[in-house]
């Protein structure tokens, strides 16, 4: 039993170390773009560091549900990085934010962005690597799409993409009472664009969504339940809480309205992450929470834990 625990806690030193590698090397990177943008370094880092070791938490988490190689792993990783992180999050405050004050500017900034995401894709893919890693992105793909007809999958792609905007219209209107008068103050950089702009906006904002969260859930071996959770911390941590961190370290946003936004966003990622779980994951996942189904945990050995 000595030996055993002593292993476990050899075991949970090695996942803690990499996790402050990965974040060592992203916060080092990250405070790079930081200083090309105008930010405080010092301060920059502390709070980038803290945001990527969540995000390799995160990561590692999710990785280690799936039985990618390494070079499909690192390419999945950067596509939901990119795109969840970083390119989702420019789009959105280039029409609520005078941030990117010029195309220049925003091309910049969408160079930086894609090549700091392609550092932490290929960071994690090698320090998170699963215990199987022999299948490919493709050959996932292909079987994900295989459980449904063509037509089945292009109205869920649809509605996926465009059940976005009501959920989070909802609960930005929960909270519009708190943070629009920082909207309509010009001094704090914010703006609120037309429905003729944001509707569509957002609704572009999911199909990116619904596009990076089929790669996970062709690639992660889970049930519904726990693909809905992770769909939500892809979501939400990288999505929401490490950029609103950050806007908060270096004053990009009235601190103000922080933690509504951080409450508004939970809330649309818990919501959201369930919805498109249900939509687009595959049916064998989907029925393997039914008791009784052919899939079902009480009923298929295929369903006994594998430790990966």
């Amino acid at each position: 039993m000595e030996l055993n625990d002593e292993s476990i806690l050899g075991s949970l030193w090695k996942w803690i170390g990499r996790i402050v590698l990965f974040a060592l090397v992203l916060a080092i990177l990250q405070s790079g773009r930081g200083i090309l943008l105008g930010s405080v370094l010092r301060v920059f880092f502390v709070w980038s560091f803290i945001g990527e070791v969540l995000i390799a938490t995160t990561l590692a988490w999710v990785i280690s549900k799936t039985h990618l190689r390494t070079s499909d792993l690192a390419g999945l990783v950067w596509l939901v990085l990119f795109v969840v992180q970083q390119f989702s999050n420019m789009v959105e405050a280039l029409f609520f934010t005078t941030l990117y004050s010029s195309a220049a500017y925003f091309a910049q900034s969408l160079l930086t962005s894609l090549l700091t995401s392609l550092a932490g894709g290929i960071l994690a893919a090698v320090l998170f690597q699963p215990t199987r890693h022999d299948m490919t992105l493709v050959s996932e793909l292909s079987s994900h799409f295989d459980k449904r007809s063509a037509a089945s999958w292009a109205w869920r792609i649809a509605v996926g993409s465009l059940a976005y905007f009501p959920i989070y219209f909802f609960f930005g209107a929960l909270i519009s009472s708190f943070v629009v008068p920082y909207y309509m103050n010009p001094s704090t950089g914010l703006k609120i664009p037309s429905f003729t702009v944001m509707i569509p906006l957002e609704f572009f904002r999911g199909f990116l969504y619904v596009l990076s969260l089929l790669g996970i859930f062709a690639a992660v071996k889970a049930n519904g339940r726990t693909m809905s959770l992770i769909a939500a911390c892809i979501l939400y941590v990288p999505g929401g809480l490490v950029p609103l961190m950050l806007a908060a370290a270096v004053a990009a946003l009235p601190i103000a309205i922080i933690p509504f936004h951080l409450t508004e966003i939970l809330a649309d990622s818990v919501a959201y992450g369930a919805f498109v779980a249900y939509l687009l994951n595959g049916r064998q996942n989907l029925e393997s929470d039914v008791p009784g189904s052919p899939t079902s945990n009480s009923t298929s050995p295929s369903n006994i834990p594998t430790g990966y």
